[in-house]
């Protein structure tokens, strides 16, 4: 890599405000500050900028005002300090709005400027900036209240300036290997090399996570990597400036790899010092641990998606603690963010090709540590919101495991998830940024309340129609939400863990975000029986959840179900969702793929915390058994409190095999199944239109049971609409048209068709002589043949 010049001394000249007269000057700035500054509340800010009295007086903060563009009237106003001559005062901008904490950041890219005004006149500025040429490089005056500037030789926040300047920049260190994970890895020299053009310059590396400095190791002779090793490497320079370091990781795993693994690399100290790490109990203050702060340490991430191969991300973002109460777990749960201050703004990858196929732009990630299913199946939520989100409309969080090491130490696995924040919004919805977003029902996170509180103030009032609230709302997603967490008795909601949103446009309605569903699937040995239809309804049902369903939170859905054609979609979806993928099949159907996923690495990962892993199949035989039993109770918790009648025995296409099916689709009250198969129950008294798709279904046979009476008789039409009885069982079975395609492609009768490509088609030449037909194979178009007997 060639140096990069940045040129800037004459490029600023222009934009130097006069400060002879001025007693309070701006003496340097940093427009992308990862760890060079630490402010007042434990935090490194966004940037900074240092204020040097220049003159021979104190004077007073509070009479000087600063922003980052030319306007007094919106700049923030400086606290009250007496600042004497020759001191400095920082200024740390990042949004905080309060005392020294302005309501800006400085722009890290072309166009940065700072305007400092005394009684609302201009008293110093700096404009014109182009973009940093690297973090933490400081751009100030030579020496202090001088008019010349530049790029620091060493930045000096709050202390004299270096009398040094530069203009180029480093460039980064030659690793002769990437970063890798290796199986059962054997000794390797790596060898560290100057880029073109830097002759002269000399690299310092370190391999304990600190960032090197010009005092650290020298690179003289290749360094043997014989166990797992992290190495960050720099290069220095007396007449250049030195960039962010370069990280690499090499890990030897010393089993086979199952998962992706996560390289984090970062001092130690921001991690597990006793003041400003932010992993440990601490001791920053007497009445709040240190992981219960929202503090952002720098790290570097490396993301490896199988041994020997190089790393899918590798790039240095931020990181801080995440959760509730959960926080306390030994294996804590991390926020992770990119930040166009560090480098690249967003993760670009594909984390989620199977649940969230093509989304490849993310601001920011979660390592989760399954939250209240820490110690238990540790992927519980993730089960939940995947059985349900794959087959309706509904906001949720993808999830994939993956192993993670820190600074070069195993630490067992991690959930990577999509946020529940305005970021999810972000990923899955185009970019969409400008939206309003509350958390927990008061708790603004992003936009204002002003359309919330008009919100609120409407479904408080009694009389309502559906169609009303639907100008508010999406009620359809919202029922989604509701059903699915009542349906595996989650009592950790509504009155916590929801999140709603809406685009800020005039026609802007509500919806809502899936996270934390841990305390559902029979967490801490809840029964399936429990009622949580009697929970959500009655807040003195259970006093032991009382705070979780509490009359204002639950007072939404409890108004939605006085009106009578919501109340009818939640009767039907509840028995139509039960009968076809909200069920011990459908939930299996997820569930153990996902299992499969971490049954090979978990053991190791238990390891680190507790010896519970013999006791893990107790737990999985818990939760199979809740799930197994939970939808019989819920079809009668539903239906006796609402009233809707004996929920009968009522089966689509059950005797029907699957491969005849292909090609068909089965709507139940316009709710169409995820697939052609209906094993569940309906209300006795209810009327019920079964309906298929005309190019395939021609009718029905229709079976009831009483006792021993046994009746069948058929129906023409796709569509089939009847009252359900209280008969032993009802089962439909849709009378199939002769499907005239061939992999895929219809076919006319009439007349021959084109070459058709088969791929994995079974061809049967009669009624059982059957063929399998390789991928690739074609037939030609004078050929006849008969397709699924036909």
């Amino acid at each position: 890599m060639k140096l990069r010049n940045t040129a800037i001394a004459t490029m600023l000249a222009a934009g130097m405000c006069n400060t002879a007269q001025a007693q309070l000057v701006i003496n340097e700035i940093m427009q992308s500050n990862i760890d060079c500054v630490m402010d007042d509340i434990n935090e490194f800010p966004d940037s900074w900028v240092e204020l040097y009295n220049a003159g021979s007086e104190k004077v007073n903060l509070s009479h000087y005002s600063i922003n980052d563009k030319d306007n007094d009237e919106t700049a923030w106003i400086l606290p009250s300090r007496i600042v004497k001559p020759g001191e400095y005062v920082m200024v740390y901008c990042d949004k905080e709005e309060k005392g020294l904490h302005t309501p800006f950041r400085l722009e890290s890219g072309k166009g940065c400027a700072v305007y400092l005004y005394y009684n609302n006149t201009l008293a110093d500025k700096i404009e014109g900036l182009k973009k940093q040429p690297a973090p933490n490089i400081a751009y100030g005056r030579k020496t202090d209240g001088a008019a010349d500037w530049g790029y620091q030789a060493q930045p000096t926040p709050g202390k004299t300036n270096c009398g040094k300047t530069l203009k180029d920049v480093l460039g980064e260190p030659v690793f002769s290997k990437k970063g890798c994970v290796m199986e059962n890895g054997t000794l390797y020299a790596l060898q560290l090399s100057l880029p073109e053009g830097t002759e002269g310059a000399e690299i310092r590396y370190t391999t304990d996570g600190t960032e090197p400095t010009s005092s650290s190791k020298k690179y003289v002779n290749p360094i043997t990597i014989s166990k797992t090793t992290v190495v960050r490497a720099k290069l220095f320079a007396d007449d250049k400036l030195s960039p962010r370091s370069t990280t690499h990781s090499y890990i030897f795993f010393p089993r086979r790899l199952t998962l992706p693994v996560i390289s984090i690399v970062t001092d130690k100290k921001y991690f597990y010092d006793s003041k400003i790490g932010i992993y440990v109990d601490g001791s920053y203050s007497s009445g709040k641990k240190n992981y219960e702060y929202d503090w952002r340490r720098p790290i570097n991430l490396e993301f490896f998606t199988s041994a020997s191969t190089d790393s899918e991300l590798n790039q240095l973002c931020e990181t801080r603690v995440m959760g509730g109460a959960t926080r306390s777990a030994a294996l804590k749960s991390l926020a992770i963010y990119a930040n166009k201050r560090f480098g690249e703004k967003r993760f670009k990858y594909e984390f989620f090709p199977d649940q969230r196929p093509g989304i490849t732009d993310f601001k920011s990630l979660a390592l989760r540590n399954a939250g209240n299913d820490f110690d238990y199946l540790y992927m519980r939520d993730a089960i939940i919101q995947r059985t349900v989100a794959q087959h309706v409309d509904l906001d949720w969080q993808a999830w994939h495991p993956a192993i993670v090491y820190i600074n070069g130490e195993y630490k067992g696995m991690l959930n990577i998830r999509e946020r529940s924040n305005e970021d999810n919004i972000y990923s899955n919805y185009d970019g969409l940024e400008d939206i309003d977003m509350i958390e927990n029902w008061y708790e603004l996170k992003e936009g204002d309340m002003e359309n919330y509180n008009a919100f609120k103030e409407f479904y408080k009032e009694n009389g309502h129609s559906r169609e009303e609230y639907e100008k508010w709302m999406d009620t359809t997603e919202f029922l989604n939400l509701m059903l699915t967490n009542l349906f595996f008795n989650n009592r950790d909601f509504p009155g916590n863990n929801i999140v709603m949103w809406r685009p800020r446009t005039e026609d802007g309605r509500w919806r809502w975000i899936m996270k934390d569903t841990d305390f559902g699937l029979g967490l801490y040995g809840t029964q399936p029986d429990y009622n949580t239809i009697k929970w959500v309804n009655d807040n003195k049902y259970d006093s032991n959840t009382a705070w979780a369903n509490q009359p204002e939170h639950t007072l939404l859905f409890r108004k939605l179900m006085k009106t009578d054609d919501f109340k009818r979609e939640f009767l039907d979806r509840a028995a139509i969702y039960m009968g076809d993928f909200l069920n011990e099949r459908g939930t299996r159907e997820v569930w153990d793929p996902m299992y499969e996923m971490i049954k090979y690495e978990y053991p190791n990962h238990r390891k680190l915390f507790n010896q519970w892993w013999p006791n893990y199949s107790d737990e999985l035989s818990s939760a199979r058994s809740f799930i197994a039993k939970r939808a019989n109770y819920f079809y009668d918790m539903v239906a006796d409190y609402y009233g809707a009648g004996k929920p009968s025995v009522l089966k689509v296409n059950s005797n029907t095999d699957e491969t005849e099916l292909e090609g068909v689709t089965i709507k139940m009250n316009g709710i169409e199944l995820s697939r052609p198969i209906f094993d569940g129950k309906y209300y006795t008294g209810k009327e019920l239109t079964v309906e298929g798709n005309a190019e395939r279904v021609k009718g029905w046979t229709v079976t009831t049971v009483t006792g021993t009476k046994k009746e069948t008789k058929e129906v023409d039409g796709e569509s089939y609409t009847f009252t359900m009885t209280n008969a032993t069982s009802t089962t439909i079975e849709a009378i199939l048209k002769d499907d005239t395609s061939v992999g895929g492609v219809s076919c006319d009768e009439t007349k021959a068709s084109d070459i058709l490509t088969l791929s994995g088609v079974t061809v049967r030449k009669n009624a059982t002589n059957t063929k399998g037909l390789r991928p690739g194979a074609y037939i030609w178009k004078n050929k006849i043949i008969m397709v699924n007997g036909r």
